[in-house]
């Protein structure tokens, strides 16, 4: 059975976000006001965002579907854990029972046991991304994510805040936002923000910072890019 290329969901995600970057480069040429371009801009963030968001699921899938040791080894911790609850039906499974898998994980299997309502596997910040790498992933695949450098997982806590605030709009997801944007690592990026707070996302994003030669949007994209190419 052909399994999948995690080199195919890197290519996929790296053209991807090179479209986006075409498309946002020409959008913002077209829009004249201030206002359109920030509209535009909060927009390709959320597309980021979602482009991101695939890839992790995706990239998890094919290294599950690629070597699922360590996630049957999850699974059977898991169901231990959960009928041990249960003294009467941990002595039947005992008893009669036994808990086994296909030498090969499909990818339909891998997503209905990761996620059985279909949903695609996500995090809320790249500290539960690691971590679920670990638990779920085979050492050199999990590597791969616990490699990136600091600067790199602290762009993509900020992508993942940037895209909760323009989703949500609430007072929370401004708080956490400006706290996200405020980690030490970004400052060479040239996105951390400064002591002041800020909400107008779209305006601070199409920003060129001092000193720097691209967009605030336009860097993020860049990490990310480099962050597929990692893989």
């Amino acid at each position: 059975m052909r399994k999948i290329s995690p080199n195919d969901v890197k290519s996929d995600f790296i053209d991807q976000l090179a479209a986006l970057e075409g498309f946002y480069h020409t959008g913002f040429g077209k829009f004249s006001t201030d206002r359109d371009r920030s509209t535009l801009t909060e927009q390709s963030l959320l597309a980021a965002a979602v482009l991101w968001e695939g890839f992790v699921s995706e990239m998890f899938i094919a290294y599950i579907n690629r070597d699922a040791a360590r996630f049957k080894a999850h699974l059977h911790a898991s169901f231990a854990e959960h009928v041990a609850l249960a003294p009467k039906q941990q002595r039947t499974f005992e008893t009669f029972g036994a808990l086994t898998f296909p030498e090969h994980l499909t990818k339909s299997d891998v997503q209905t046991l990761a996620d059985g309502i279909g949903n695609n596997i996500t995090f809320p910040n790249f500290a539960e991304l690691e971590q679920r790498a670990k638990t779920w992933l085979v050492p050199n695949h999990a590597n791969k994510f616990r490699s990136l450098s600091a600067q790199q997982k602290a762009v993509i806590n900020a992508v993942i805040a940037l895209r909760n605030h323009i989703a949500h709009r609430s007072p929370r997801s401004l708080d956490a936002m400006n706290e996200v944007l405020a980690a030490g690592a970004l400052h060479a990026t040239g996105i951390r923000r400064t002591a002041n707070r800020f909400h107008n996302v779209g305006a601070w994003l199409k920003a060129v910072p001092v000193g720097r030669q691209e967009s605030r949007f336009v860097t993020i994209v860049r990490v990310l890019n480099d962050v597929g190419a990692a893989f």
